[in-house]
């Protein structure tokens, strides 16, 4: 048995680090290390914590504010370093506040008799130039000065008006913008504005025929709660996110339940579907009538029939069947068999004997006892050993010894396993044999 651990690499193969034959090594280690897997789903528990934190962008104006900090504290600092003018700069300030208030005087007096006269005028002008509108020039004489400036002040009178009046307007309306109707268009009763889809969706790939996904046929994204749909003359591939693709055949119905960084979930509830799929121990997953199928990082085939049967056939890695607390690990070259309201069933070999295989079905769901057990034992041969070791756990306790037997015929246990070990079902010790079984299985 061996004793070897890869913690060190946990990390590396959650985040698809490791390739090839080491991945595929930490994989099936996983399978049978509690320790290892213990962390690993630690690790796993972290990454996907860590993909839910939000980023949140700092404030526009902190930047701002740190260079206006700045920029304050060098002006500090260089009015720090200037002498101090004070005791001159208040004599002098006194001498030119009084040139400035004697100059001022003198221009008040002088321009105050030439500003009386046109100040009317001016103060029409600039009321016109506001308004926007143009009043012809006309020469008067001097008798008509007293007309004209009584004709004048009607005008500003007006144009005055006219500014509060469009003043008005322009705050209900600004001049560059339209106005609005506030009585809003009625909407009829089955008219929706259009949303946009923001649940999570699986790319789909036309492999053939008219595949339907939810409601359309032109549809080229599965979202989820959606089904896609085969006829006998279509075929679809689905995208698994980005750890690899499922085939869908024809005649099948499959279904998007989930998909995070945690876990990818399809739903078959017919016909059937070809995965493969690169990516840590549990992450995909699909539901059947019969049984859950976990992928382990494989490529497999599972059918499903019209009666919520199903039939899986793992052509790479390891494939787990759960049901109601039962388990059976499927490796490449396998195939188990579940059955709608009885459950999983026990792997076998793909090349097993015709005996060997109606035996077991017979065991497994049609309740075949000692009869069918006996005929498992006589058939089986060295691939064989998977179905043997499964049955360890499956058979009542007066025939486990029989298993025992048969399974230590076709693959020697390890110096630390024991038979009564076994028998009681210690998991370490079962473990330590799955290992020895693998190593044969994959030579």
């Amino acid at each position: 048995m061996s004793e070897k651990h890869y913690k060190e690499k946990l990390s590396s193969f959650v985040n698809h680090e490791l390739h090839g034959d080491e991945r595929q090594t930490v994989a099936e280690h996983l399978l049978q290390c509690i320790d290892c897997r213990t962390e690993h789903d630690a690790i796993k528990l972290g990454a996907a914590l860590a993909s839910q934190l939000k980023q949140t962008d700092a404030p526009e104006n902190l930047w701002h504010k740190i260079e206006n900090a700045l920029e304050a504290k060098e002006e500090k600092a260089k009015a720090a370093r200037l002498p101090n003018f004070a005791f001159f700069g208040s004599r002098i300030f006194a001498a030119m506040a009084g040139l400035l208030i004697a100059f001022g005087l003198i221009a008040t007096v002088y321009l105050g008799l030439s500003r009386s006269d046109s100040q009317n005028v001016a103060k029409t002008e600039n009321t016109i130039q506001t308004a926007n509108i143009e009043i012809p020039k006309v020469i008067s004489t001097p008798n008509e000065v007293s007309t004209n400036q009584n004709k004048t002040a009607r005008v500003v009178s007006n144009i005055n008006a006219n500014i509060q009046n469009q003043s008005k307007d322009t705050n209900l309306n600004p001049p560059n913008e339209p106005k609005t109707n506030s009585v809003q268009p009625k909407k009829e009763p089955n008219e929706t504005t259009p949303a946009q889809n923001n649940l999570p969706s699986w790319n789909v790939e036309t492999l053939a025929g008219m595949p339907k996904v939810g409601n359309s046929f032109e549809s080229e994204k599965l979202s989820v709660g959606e089904f896609l749909e085969t006829d006998a003359n279509s075929k679809a591939k689905i995208q698994v996110a980005n750890i690899g693709n499922v085939e869908i055949s024809p005649n099948s119905r499959v279904k998007l339940v989930k998909t995070n960084s945690t876990e990818h979930r399809l739903s078959l509830e017919k016909g059937e579907l070809k995965a493969k799929i690169l990516a840590p121990p549990r992450l995909f997953i699909v539901d059947t009538p019969s049984a859950v199928a976990v992928d382990l990082g494989c490529e497999y085939t599972l059918e499903v029939d019209e009666g919520g049967n199903g039939k899986l056939h793992v052509t790479s890695g390891f494939v787990a069947l759960e049901r109601n607390g039962r388990e059976s690990i499927v490796p490449a070259g396998a195939i188990a068999i579940t059955k709608k309201g009885k459950g999983i069933g026990t792997p076998f070999a793909e090349d097993a004997s015709p005996q060997f295989q109606t035996a077991l079905y017979k065991f497994d769901f049609e309740n075949g006892g000692n009869e069918a057990l006996q005929t498992i034992i006589n058939e089986a041969g060295l691939y064989d050993s998977i179905t043997l070791w499964h049955l360890l756990s499956r058979v009542e306790t007066r025939e486990r010894s029989k298993v025992f037997d048969a399974l230590a015929m076709q693959v020697k246990s390890p110096a630390k396993v024991t038979r009564e070990g076994v028998l009681r079902l210690d998991k370490k010790m079962l473990d330590a044999w799955w290992q020895e079984i693998e190593k044969v299985w994959f030579e």
